[in-house]
């Protein structure tokens, strides 16, 4: 069990024993992560409206032996939610000048990216790959942060002549971008949102049409749980760090070539073929 996605799986597992209490605790920390990542036990009860020991039974549920192993496990699976202004704090006390601020930027999201081989096992990249390839149509759909890798993969998938839709976050028109899904469909979602509404929403809206879905997200929500047929943990950044997109970037682009790779021949037909049809029609910018 990977460090980074341990709090997500130990509440997933626990989720059938929790009782009203303990629903009202996951809720606070779901929706105010960066406070209750740094609560003291007290705090924390007066937050949620429960007591000492609701609190324990709660993370003991969840296995861990202790408070603090419990802020731990919260902490290392919420630290991309940390806020900007605590993060411009906490960088800017061990950081001198631009040199340094360049050095710990490399590291930091080198090890965000590293960290992709200890919480993605080959068999989900084999399952969005397959899915993506042996779907009638893909529709993807990233509101906020998670535009960036949802338009990413829109526009690059289509090199491999995958009839691929974007949702856009427009909720005038979110009944538009929906309308088309239905059985045979894959939904893609990309999810950095600090409030599930929107996801639940359109999650349920694919799920009723009978579309299959993946959820790739930094977050775990138990309103969530019911629709994915995959969800894919993908983090963001580091405690006491700034956060950017590297990480869901990279694995969309982890995607993309396991997509190659997956459909061989057929797919490298496809991108010669683009090629060659940019060179016949000179469709590029000089």
């Amino acid at each position: 069990m990977s460090i980074d996605t341990e709090w997500a799986l130990r509440v997933s597992e626990a989720t059938s024993d929790f009782t009203k209490s303990d629903r009202l605790i996951l809720s606070f920390i779901t929706s105010h992560p960066q406070d209750a990542a740094f609560l003291p036990l007290k705090g924390l009860t007066e937050k949620t409206g429960t007591s000492k020991p609701t609190v324990i039974e709660f993370y003991k549920k969840l296995g861990y032996s202790s408070f603090k192993e419990f802020l731990n496990g919260l902490r290392n699976f919420y630290e991309h939610h940390i806020d900007s202004y605590r993060a411009s704090a906490a960088i800017f006390k061990k950081i001198n000048g631009t040199g340094e601020l360049i050095s710990a930027l490399v590291e930091t999201e080198v090890r965000s990216i590293t960290r992709i081989k200890d919480y993605i096992s080959e068999d989900d990249l084999m399952f969005i790959s397959k899915s993506i390839l042996g779907s009638k149509r893909v529709f993807i759909f990233g509101p906020g942060t998670g535009y960036y890798p949802a338009h990413f993969l829109f526009q690059r998938l289509k090199r491999y002549r995958i009839d691929i839709h974007l949702i856009g976050d427009d909720i005038q028109h979110t009944a538009e971008y929906l309308f088309p899904v239905c059985t045979g469909d894959l939904v893609l979602i990309f999810n950095y949102l600090p409030e599930p509404d929107i996801i639940e929403k359109v999650m349920k809206y694919c799920k009723d049409e009978g579309a299959s879905i993946v959820l790739i997200t930094g977050s775990i929500y138990l309103s969530l749980a019911p629709y994915p047929d995959r969800v894919i943990y993908v983090k963001r950044g580091e405690i006491g760090f700034k956060n950017s997109m590297a990480v869901p970037m990279a694995f969309a682009n982890l995607i993309l070539l396991s997509v190659e790779l997956t459909g061989g021949e057929k797919v490298s037909g496809y991108l010669k073929n683009l090629e060659e049809k940019r060179d016949e029609y000179k469709l590029l910018f000089s």
